[in-house]
């Protein structure tokens, strides 16, 4: 996930993340030449910044009273039996992961879960699937109030999708019954831009069309799954691949994705 690239429209997580210093340091700058400029853009990060000092006020007494040196061990423990491209992995910090080790702690569930290797190898469409159902599963209707959903930006944000994979689209193609299109945006991990589509669905909050390259030599029919506690409809078309991602019920995000197939045929 660290490997996300932030732009504007900056939304709470991307506050988060640059308040946290895990922004990537391009990002970070144009972060910081935004919050000069952008009076609400202060306002927000100013707002996160307190509630984070009062999180951290609030459970210090929990953190003082927890067994940290025995805890620290074990992760110590865990870390040095995962084979080398986990101890090299991008944006895993030591704050990251003793932060972790103290949810586990409270729930029972041990860091061997996560830290493990994954027993099968996920091929690069799966990969790209996973990694975006997680980002979106971080999405709540607070994540999109502030999001600058003016005609001019999200043509700004069409245009950048035009230009970064190559895919043109009008916001005429992407109407959804039922939700509002509240932003345009690219993200990318590693080599791989992802343009995200947002809507704010009246009933169930956040949804997201990602759209990312794909090497898939034919289009394919709508295919189902659920991945981090979110619906996924997903198909291959015309050198993309399509991912719709929501907390819709599973038939509902269906028709949506039929919409969406038709219009950007």
């Amino acid at each position: 996930m660290k490997s996300i690239r932030f732009t504007a429209p900056y939304s709470d997580e991307a506050i988060v993340a640059w308040l946290d210093g895990e922004m990537p340091a391009s990002d970070a700058e144009r972060f910081a030449i935004a919050l000069g400029q952008d009076k609400h853009l202060a306002e927000r990060t100013d707002e996160l910044r307190l509630n984070q000092a009062d999180v951290a006020r609030a459970f210090a007494p929990l953190l003082g009273d927890a067994p940290q040196s025995r805890m620290e061990e074990q992760l110590a423990n865990v870390l040095a039996h995962q084979p080398a491209p986990f101890h090299k992995a991008p944006g895993v910090s030591r704050r990251a992961l003793i932060a972790a080790s103290l949810s586990f702690l409270a729930i029972g569930s041990g860091l061997g879960y996560f830290a493990r290797p994954a027993t099968r190898v996920q091929g690069e469409s799966e990969k790209m699937r996973d990694l975006e159902a997680q980002y979106m599963s971080l999405y709540s209707a607070e994540t999109l109030l502030d999001a600058d959903s003016s005609p001019s930006a999200l043509q700004r944000g069409l245009a950048r999708t035009a230009q970064d994979i190559g895919l043109r689209a009008n916001e005429q193609q992407l109407v959804l019954q039922g939700a509002e299109l509240k932003m345009v945006r690219m993200l990318r991990y590693d080599s791989t831009s992802i343009a995200q589509i947002a809507w704010m669905h009246a009933d169930y909050g956040p949804m997201a069309l990602c759209i990312s390259p794909d090497s898939h030599p034919a289009s394919t029919e709508l295919r189902h799954e659920q991945r981090h506690a979110m619906n996924l409809v997903w198909w291959h078309s015309r050198g993309y691949q399509f991912v719709l991602i929501g907390r819709n019920p599973a038939d509902q995000l269906q028709q949506n994705a039929l919409t969406l197939q038709a219009a950007l045929a």
